[in-house]
C-alpha cells in the first residue's frame, strides 16, 4: 500500500475475505454453545503442552537429548499456553464477579 499525499488510506474490509467474529465464536463453541467444552479442550492442550516441555528438559538434563533450540521452543509453547488459560480464567472470575455486583 502506498502513501497518498503522505497519509495511508483506510483499509476497507474484504467481504468474502474478512472472518466474521460472530461465525468464529459459534464455529470455536459448537452446535450447542458449549463453552465449556472449548474451555475443557484449551486446559487438555496446556497440560500436554506442559507435559511435553517437562519431558524435554528432562530428556535435556540427563543428556539423552541434545537439542536446545527444541527444548527451549518446547518450554516456550508450555509457558504461553499457561499464560492464556490462567488469563482466560481470571478474565471469567472477573465476569462472575461484575454479575454478582450488578443490581437487578
Amino acid at each position: 500500500m502506498t502513501p497518498i499525499n503522505g497519509a495511508f488510506p483506510l483499509m476497507q474490509p474484504q467481504a468474502l475475505g474478512e472472518v466474521n467474529r460472530a461465525t468464529t465464536v459459534r464455529e470455536a463453541t459448537g452446535a450447542d454453545g458449549a463453552f465449556g467444552a472449548v474451555l475443557e479442550q484449551a486446559l487438555v492442550n496446556a497440560n500436554t503442552q506442559a507435559n511435553a516441555a517437562q519431558s524435554a528438559a528432562e530428556a535435556f538434563a540427563a543428556g539423552s537429548r541434545d537439542d536446545i533450540h527444541g527444548t527451549m521452543l518446547a518450554l516456550s509453547k508450555a509457558d504461553i499456553e499457561l499464560k492464556v488459560v490462567g488469563n482466560v480464567r481470571n478474565k471469567i472470575v472477573d465476569a462472575f464477579y461484575e454479575l454478582w455486583r450488578m443490581q437487578v
